[in-house]
């Protein structure tokens, strides 16, 4: 009987073809890694890797950049590479955009144009938020208007050029919706006067379920139901849009407890103070939705810019009552007034300390237009790229 020793060897082609296929193997696991630890990080306004630019003109180019996201709610980035070592531009700029995130996440509000100067190519990669807007074939016109400029090596001219041709694609803040909600701002702000008004009503019938001579059980379970109900109505109303259900739940708690606060006042201490507290508050509010700080503010924003109305409402309101008061007091020889005006100036000399997020846009914006706008941090909000864009040779 034959033994180990009796069989055949192994061939050596035979070994060095399982060879071949496990390092294939190992090379195309590794391979994306690889890749994938060369793509440039994005965090400026303008990357410029091939040192084309003057520091002048990288701060000419990063103020248009900025400008643009102030104005039109679009976050452009500028990418100079010398080559993408054989990778096609469009795979290359996709994968750029996919790790720097530009634009803000459900809006997807982000562009990213990038220049490999020793290839000569360029490709501007367009956010799923734009792209009906700035289409794959206008992005393309646009890259190919500015050849000649990138030809005569006049780099800065062509990159403004071509970001006020994405200027003016771009919608502006009023038209650039999130994807699947047809909610602009002006419903989004008629929203918050309603939800306010709830607030109003809630707090009064609190107040009143407090003070009535029936307590127990049953009128636990009626303030309950006015707590929940109100806010379970204004979230389905608003399903369909793109406020985050805890910006609802915040201002409708902050303007629930500022009208309990007024409706007590009002029913337990003084009826013209409270009745001044809740009438600035609704002044406040309705004045906020005529005339809002900012396009872009959300509810969060809106809630601010009511607050900070509502006391100055509530401190003229104040003013023109302790006038009256004194007024008729003089007459009549009554100094009572001087008693409203001793104990409520105390009561409004509070800080408005939610004006920085006047504008949820503005407030989350990492630059300041007193730094060098150059070396401002620019990641990415979280946006997405679909591979829509154009690219050009020059």
């Amino acid at each position: 009987m034959g033994g180990a020793a009796d069989r055949p060897a192994p061939r050596p082609s035979a070994v060095l073809g399982g060879l071949h296929m496990v390092k294939a193997v190992l090379l195309s696991l590794l391979l994306p890694t690889l890749f994938l630890g060369t793509v440039p990080s994005v965090t400026r306004p303008v990357t410029d890797l091939t040192e084309t630019l003057r520091a002048q003109e990288m701060e000419t180019v990063a103020q248009s950049l900025l400008k643009l996201r102030k104005e039109k709610r679009v976050q452009m980035a500028v990418l100079l590479v010398d080559t993408t070592n054989g990778q096609p531009i469009e795979d290359y700029a996709e994968e750029v955009f996919r790790v720097w995130k530009g634009g803000e996440a459900g809006r997807d509000n982000g562009v990213l144009l990038v220049i490999a100067k020793g290839d000569r190519r360029s490709r501007l990669e367009v956010g799923y938020g734009l792209e009906s807007d700035l289409t794959d074939g206008e992005a393309q016109t646009l890259l190919h208007a500015q050849g000649p400029l990138l030809r005569q090596g006049r780099f800065e001219a062509a990159l403004l050029a071509i970001i006020a041709g994405v200027s003016g694609q771009a919608p502006g803040p009023f038209g650039l919706q999130p994807p699947g909600t047809d909610w602009p701002f002006w419903a989004v702000s008629a929203f918050f006067l309603t939800l306010v008004v709830f607030a109003f009503v809630a707090a009064g019938l609190l107040i009143q379920c407090g003070l009535s001579a029936r307590q127990g059980a049953v009128m636990r379970v009626v303030a309950g139901m006015l707590v929940l109900i109100p806010p379970v109505v204004l979230v389905s109303i608003s399903w369909d849009s793109q406020m985050a259900l805890e910006d609802i739940l915040l201002v409708y708690v902050a303007m629930l407890a500022a009208c309990l606060g007024g409706w007590f006042v009002a029913r337990q201490r003084s009826g013209v103070v409270g009745g001044v507290l809740l009438a600035g508050i609704l002044l406040g509010s309705v004045a906020c939705w005529m005339w809002p700080l900012s396009p872009s503010a959300g509810l969060v924003g809106l809630l601010a810019w009511a607050l900070f109305l509502s006391i100055a409402a509530i401190l003229a309101l104040g003013f023109i009552v302790a006038v009256v008061k004194g007024i008729s007091a003089g007459g009549s020889g009554d100094s009572s007034s001087s008693s409203w005006a001793t104990s409520s100036s105390s009561s409004y000399s509070t800080d408005w300390s939610f004006s920085s997020s006047s504008s949820s846009y503005d407030s989350s914006s990492s630059y300041s237009s007193s730094d060098s706008s150059s070396s401002s941090d620019w990641s990415g909000g979280g946006g997405s790229s679909g591979g829509g864009g154009g690219s050009d040779s020059w």
